[in-house]
């Protein structure tokens, strides 16, 4: 479910944050390019055009070598075109605009194209708020990989404009080596390092469909769609939960205890210096949490049960002396009890 993931949608706490850290050398950037959104491209059809994806992959017999290297004639057919033996247990898949090899699979291998790619994203992109935010091929065309985000604006939350975001990603592969991926993720992905801790969580926790190049695949085609379709729907309910929260408010001194609980002393804490470290540790996060709440992107919302849960969010993701790799795995590969038990803290303390 989408409730479930570990960072907070909201461009609040993912855009600047992530990027910041995360944002790796240019080539390995998935920003290069700005998003359009669904209008401007309103059709898959145009969005393949825009981003120059435009071929199909398509299947090529492999011919026979004979001594050489040379082709193996077979004879001449009606229209006087040479014929050539060809083998059996491969075929070849080539671009049908420049005729270039992508690869060479066996002969079981069954040919997924970007049409029918765009049938299984097509309860995304047909969205109202969609954008294709990148799109491109990799290796002359033996991956192609891609982005849309179902962008949502807030609704009912005084002062707060943040869109909230879906990021649907995907993956189809022509070189015989991989499968055609799709998956949804709550999270705002900026490099490749994202995409792939992304999508090993929503492997984690069911929000993947892979379709293997065999007979059957067209058949799962719509298993994917709907996955995608569950995605748009859990999306949807996720808002709404979202935004009730931003609804209940919370006073000051309510948000100081939240910031106690969610960072507490330790036991023996009476029996410690002030100096020490722990002691001090505590004190330098829960000024961290409170910086987030007078930070000017919690304007109008600071004094919600939502804004509790996204700043712990913020906290346990960014917050304090984290690595880079340990950024990543609590933002992004973790199941987190730390925002969950910050859900009950906020619900609590607005009931």
């Amino acid at each position: 479910m989408i409730s479930t993931v570990s960072t907070t949608t909201s461009h609040r706490s993912n855009s600047t944050s992530a990027a910041s850290y995360l944002e790796p050398a240019e080539q390995r950037s998935l920003s290069g390019v700005a998003a359009h959104s669904m209008a401007e491209l309103p059709t898959w059809n145009a969005v393949r055009a825009h981003y120059n994806l435009a071929w199909e992959p398509v299947a090529a017999p492999v011919l026979a070598s004979g001594p050489g290297g040379a082709p193996i004639l077979e004879g001449i057919d009606e229209s006087g075109r040479p014929v050539y033996q060809t083998e059996g247990d491969h075929k070849k898949i080539v671009r049908n605009d420049t005729w270039a090899t992508l690869g060479i699979p066996r002969s079981g291998y069954e040919v997924l194209d970007h049409a029918l790619l765009g049938r299984i994203i097509a309860p995304v992109i047909e969205a109202p708020g969609a954008q294709v935010r990148m799109l491109h091929e990799l290796r002359g065309g033996r991956s192609v990989m891609g982005l849309v985000e179902l962008t949502r604006e807030s609704r009912g939350l005084a002062g707060d404009p943040s869109p909230w975001t879906l990021t649907i990603g995907f993956q189809a592969s022509h070189d015989g080596k991989g499968s055609l991926k799709v998956w949804g993720s709550a999270e705002r992905l900026w490099c490749t390092n994202q995409w792939n801790a992304g999508m090993r969580r929503a492997r984690a926790e069911g929000r993947f469909y892979a379709i293997k190049h065999t007979k059957n695949a067209p058949e799962q085609v719509e298993q994917a769609a709907r996955l995608m379709a569950v995605l748009r729907h859990d999306f949807d309910g996720f808002l709404k939960d979202r935004e009730s929260l931003h609804r209940m408010p919370v006073t000051r001194t309510q948000r100081e205890e939240f910031i106690e609980r969610m960072v507490p002393l330790p036991d023996q804490w009476t029996e410690m210096k002030d100096d020490n470290f722990r002691i001090r540790r505590v004190h330098e996060r829960r000024d961290v949490l409170r910086s987030i709440f007078t930070s000017p992107t919690m304007a109008g919302v600071d004094l919600t049960a939502g804004a509790l849960v996204e700043a712990a969010g913020e906290l346990s993701d960014w917050g304090g002396h984290q690595t880079v790799d340990g950024r990543l795995r609590r933002s992004l590969l973790e199941q987190n009890t730390f925002k969950t038990r910050a859900m009950h803290e906020a619900l609590a303390l607005a009931a």
